[in-house]
């Protein structure tokens, strides 16, 4: 199978995250496939692979899991000198690779429940943003679900990802449409104003820091685009009976979390079964029979109309990992307008709470916010 090469169009838009300059690539094989980011000039001694076309633009724990995950390519000669420096860190980070677990294994996009999802989340971004024109952001790509959707409706991708379940999203998408980053949103390698729009769908809440990495994601944003969120809700608008639910449910996957991965992954796939499906299908009969507003009330009729393969995948996201914050609507707004976004729209609708903002045309003006649609 041929490798892809990193797309012409990406590297002019790419900017280390320690100095902040541009970066010149140097191939090792003769393609744009394999080879090295760096400086020509400057102070600035930080280099970069780029292995099957993916910039790997990654520090700390994600050196070392690289490293030890792609063996063959560090010992190339024209590669080995990454060896001293990257072998320093020998820790990993147990939040990353869970979700390269559970990315390796829900790898599918273009299905039909990503279809239904993606009116769901999307609903807030304008139809002129999906023209072919334009460059979207993809902040937390996973198995590039997104990334695909987006880039088949128009726009080019930039799909970023701390994981190596970048390689996942490069395998699933378009090599003229998307391109590929492994980095950390945090330390964000693109240019200020180098895309017109941004989402991050179901990523903040797990990063270490949600406002550095929100802070990232809007500078790279132009001036006037839009940026889309979904965080987890803190069942703000929920009963007393609802949120004593939940703190269970939290309880529960602090536990799971920590315990050995296939354990979690069987001990999830049985919480779908037994929980996920009997709520969800309950909802689906309730709302057959013409008690829509009731099937609403129920946890989880989010999943009515969807698969088990979903419930699976979504049940090992939330009880797989062991980093997650909640947002009530409020903190969201504020989590926006701390990032430099305005007119910030929440939706009322599920998924709880995504919600967009634009960042200013005259960025660093007090923002307008709004707290609904």
């Amino acid at each position: 199978m041929s490798v892809v090469e990193m797309a012409d169009w990406l590297l002019p838009l790419l900017r280390c995250p320690v100095c902040g300059q541009s970066f010149a690539f140097e191939s090792i094989d003769g393609s744009n496939a394999q080879g090295v980011l760096h400086h020509q000039a400057g102070s600035c001694a930080e280099r970069y692979p780029v292995i099957d076309g993916v910039p790997r633009v990654v520090d700390g724990p994600a050196r070392g899991a690289l490293l030890r995950a792609r063996k063959e390519w560090f010992a190339q000669p024209q590669a080995r000198s990454f060896l001293a420096e990257w072998s320093k860190d020998v820790s990993s980070d147990p939040v990353i690779a869970a979700f390269d677990d559970e990315w390796g294994r829900y790898r599918e996009v273009g299905t039909a429940d990503h279809s239904e999802l993606f009116a769901q989340y999307f609903d807030l971004v304008h139809a002129g943003d999906f023209s072919a024109d334009k460059t979207v952001l993809d902040a937390g790509a996973g198995a590039g679900r997104w990334a695909f959707e987006v880039s088949r409706k128009g726009p080019r991708v930039i799909a970023v990802d701390l994981g190596r379940s970048i390689e996942i999203t490069r395998a699933n998408t378009s090599p003229e449409r998307v391109a590929c980053v492994q980095a950390d949103l945090e330390t964000l390698p693109l240019a200020a104003g180098s895309v017109d729009w941004a989402y991050s769908l179901g990523v903040l809440h797990h990063t270490r820091d949600p406002e550095v990495a929100l802070a990232r994601v809007v500078a790279a944003v132009r001036p006037g685009g839009t940026v889309l969120l979904y965080l987890y809700y803190a069942l703000d608008q929920r009963g007393p009976l609802y949120r004593g639910l939940f703190r269970a449910v939290d309880l529960t996957r602090r536990f799971l979390s920590r315990r050995p991965r296939a354990a979690t992954r069987l001990i999830a796939t049985a919480i779908a079964l037994l929980v996920y499906w009997p709520l969800a299908r309950s909802a689906a009969i309730l709302e057959r029979v013409g008690a829509g507003a009731l099937a609403a009330k129920i946890p989880l009729s989010f999943y009515r109309h969807l698969s088990f393969k979903t419930m699976r995948n979504d049940s090992l996201d939330r009880f797989g990992t062991r980093r997650e914050r909640r947002y009530t609507r409020a903190e969201m707004i504020a989590l926006m307008r701390g990032a430099g976004l305005g007119d910030v729209r929440i939706s009322e609708g599920v998924p709880f709470w995504h919600g967009a903002g634009s960042k200013p045309s005259r960025y660093g003006r007090r923002p307008r916010t709004e707290t609904g649609m």
